[in-house]
């Protein structure tokens, strides 16, 4: 190949684009998200037990489905009806740059009723611009 004018012109733009600086996403452990991240879902189990919107913990656009259904209104958690107790009976969380995975096992309780669900879910969650974190995606199933 014979160097000429335009080839090194060429070569020399794409060299220089090179040189542009990235903004490096933080680097996030599971030992620093994982407390605020559970008790965010925490909250939100306990907020569809009572039937409440909790906004703040969702983003906007969150895709829900539960049973197979979409979800646009509490309960947003399968197994999840008004009253009752909830809580989580075992989790698995994973941290991939700046998005965090969660997979839970949960259980409903009424002891009113005397009716107990268990159910499973996999919920994404994302920083807050203004730091925090929120629910972007969550599907759950009630255990057969």
């Amino acid at each position: 190949m014979r160097w000429t004018a335009p080839n090194v012109i060429g070569w020399g733009l794409l060299c220089a684009g090179c040189g542009t600086t990235v903004t490096a996403v933080p680097a996030l452990s599971p030992g620093v998200v994982e407390e605020p991240v559970t008790a965010l879902i925490a909250a939100a189990l306990d907020a569809d037990r009572r039937l409440a919107p909790a906004d703040s913990l969702w983003d906007p656009d969150a895709a829900v489905v539960a049973d197979g259904a979409l979800r646009y209104a509490p309960p947003r958690f399968a197994a999840v009806e008004p009253g009752g107790d909830v809580a989580i009976t075992s989790s698995r969380l994973e941290v991939r740059q700046s998005l965090v995975w969660v997979y839970l096992e949960y259980r409903w309780l009424s002891v009113k009723d005397g009716l107990a669900r268990d159910a499973k879910a996999t919920v994404l969650l994302t920083p807050k611009p203004g730091g925090g974190w929120k629910i972007v995606h969550l599907h759950s199933s009630t255990a057969p």
